[in-house]
């Protein structure tokens, strides 16, 4: 099923319909993505997805420009519906993605790689997560490597329901999730160079 009424844009426009805090925290996200993976070895891997000097690294939560504006970051509990409403920015991530590379053929790297982040980076290592279930390998890596990223962002900013946490606090909080939430490759390789890098 296409996005209906979406007009596709640079997604630096698109972007641009999301609150502040949003755009923010997309970029952080993505920050972090580039971290791990550096520290991992894998720093190559962003350079052959570029398009147009944009990486699908920045914009795993795209899809939320096609949520009500109320709920695209809001720092209040959700009701059921709306909870399940807020879910659905995952699929609409990577519908952008998809019409992006259809579009265009130069983008098809671009495009597969954000809609794998944008549609999978709330799936969970033990299968908890979603849309799918999916669990380990069955989450594509750079997904996973999102679900870390944008874990550790939400929790060194904070939110309405919590402040900001000490880089150390984050980093026991990715080491408690390991192998449940997260890859625990993933975690083990981020927290131990982290510390290595402080001391």
């Amino acid at each position: 099923m296409r996005v209906v009424g979406v007009r596709v844009e640079k997604l630096t426009n698109l972007m641009a319909r999301l609150p502040k805090e949003g755009i923010l925290h997309n970029m952080e996200t993505g920050q972090y993505m580039r971290v791990i993976l550096r520290v991992m070895g894998k720093g190559q891997m962003e350079e052959p997805l570029l398009w147009k000097g944009l990486s699908p690294f920045d914009y795993h939560d795209i899809g939320k420009i096609l949520l009500p504006r109320e709920l695209a970051y809001q720092d209040q509990l959700f009701s059921d519906a709306q909870r399940y409403t807020v879910m659905g920015h995952v699929d609409y991530g990577e519908q952008i993605f998809r019409q992006i590379w259809e579009e265009d053929s130069t983008a098809e790297l671009f495009g597969k790689a954000g809609g794998n982040i944008a549609l999978f980076h709330h799936e969970c290592y033990d299968g908890s997560g979603y849309p799918d279930g999916r669990k380990e390998d069955e989450i594509p890596f750079l997904a996973r490597v999102c679900a870390v990223a944008n874990s550790f962002s939400v929790l060194r900013k904070g939110s309405g329901f919590s402040s900001p946490w000490s880089l150390e606090e984050s980093l026991v909080a990715l080491e408690k999730r390991s192998g449940t939430w997260f890859d625990p490759e993933i975690v083990s390789v981020f927290t131990e160079k982290t510390r290595e890098a402080l001391e």
